[in-house]
């Protein structure tokens, strides 16, 4: 069905329905007495580098600063997402197992959470682009600040440096996916809104899924 297109999957808010850093916040700010003002930071910080007004970089290290997170916080979230697989991309598990070798994630969140979530759709984890943690006595530290995800523009320095054969699809919702495409490192780029809709980013692309149904008749077409 694919023939030769590589569909490339951001994962907050396209793959899964939320942002893993805003339900790891309010699992670790659940008994804090500044969580409601820690939660919007956060969020601000989310929307302002998912709209390119914030980069990347600087984007993660003042969220992971304001959160002190454990190992064990990284599995309980784990487990949690797990369940909030967007839906329609639930529905349509069976194309992502018969697929797998022509789908890839590319993500600014972390590997130790996307890969046991996408390995139940067939993703394994050499096909997960995505920031690692660092620990310390089972606290997080910081992130790997050499991996290309922790980079500014780090999708596209990323896919770049990964043999990606084929004609690329980025799809995701916010503008570093958009990026990708910008630059020519993807051939196309379809703004995936089932989840969000940033109407910025929405409004750099003719093309525009509101679901998986959506997505594949716009790829069956390029």
């Amino acid at each position: 069905m694919l023939k030769n297109k590589i569909l490339i999957f951001d994962f907050d808010s396209t793959f899964i329905q939320v942002e893993t850093l805003d339900v790891l916040a309010e699992l670790i700010l659940k008994n804090d007495a500044e969580k409601s003002i820690k939660l919007k930071q956060i969020s601000d910080v989310t929307n302002g580098a998912m709209n390119g007004e914030i980069d990347f970089p600087t984007a993660l290290k003042n969220r992971l600063q304001i959160l002190s997170i454990t190992k064990l916080n990284v599995e309980h979230v784990a487990q949690k997402i797990s369940n909030l697989v967007s839906n329609s991309i639930k529905n349509n598990k069976d194309f992502f197992l018969s697929n797998s070798d022509s789908i890839w994630i590319v993500s600014g969140g972390f590997k130790e959470i996307i890969v046991p979530i996408v390995k139940e759709y067939g993703i394994s984890s050499e096909r997960v682009l995505a920031n690692s943690f660092i620990y310390k006595n089972d606290i997080v530290m910081g992130c790997d600040e050499n991996n290309f995800l922790f980079k500014d523009k780090g999708k596209i320095l990323a896919i770049e440096n990964h043999e990606i054969s084929g004609e690329k699809i980025m799809i995701g919702d916010g503008y570093t996916d958009y990026e990708v495409f910008e630059n020519g490192t993807a051939d196309h780029f379809i703004y995936f809104s089932e989840n969000v809709l940033r109407k910025s980013v929405r409004n750099l692309t003719t093309l525009h899924a509101t679901s998986f149904e959506d997505l594949m008749q716009i790829i069956e077409k390029l």
